[in-house]
């Protein structure tokens, strides 16, 4: 079986979609902070309907895993947030694959490339 991925660097956006793919609320707090960049912490939490433990360690773990920004706001304990680059690329990759599109396999490392699946 031949390998696409040719070093480390090009498969950071294929662990962070795989590590990220299949948890709950994943999809919804990086589809609230994309479409509201610079939003408070607590009131995407708001929006995705819950305070609850799962989704705040989510949050966490997509910082760390570099998919978002946080910032301070005017106070130290207003937290901002804003999806990275990496973040979007995960995003519009999620949702290509939901939408029944193509992934050019070859361009995982700066830019996936996504195309209609063509059904036969």
């Amino acid at each position: 079986m031949k390998s696409y991925i040719k070093s480390t660097a090009n498969t950071d956006i294929v662990t962070n979609l795989l590590g990220v793919l299949f948890e709950d609320y994943v999809v919804e707090i990086l589809t609230i902070i994309s479409e509201n960049p610079g939003i408070r912490r607590y009131t995407m939490y708001e929006q995705l309907g819950t305070t609850s433990l799962k989704p705040r360690r989510l949050v966490d773990e997509l910082i760390e895993r570099g998919l978002i920004d946080q910032m301070h706001g005017e106070t130290r304990t207003i937290k901002l947030l804003s999806l990275t680059e990496e973040g979007e690329r995960v995003l519009a990759l999620i949702r290509a694959i939901k939408d029944g599109k193509s992934i050019e396999p070859t361009n995982y490392g700066a830019s996936a490339t996504v195309r209609d699946s063509v059904k036969g």
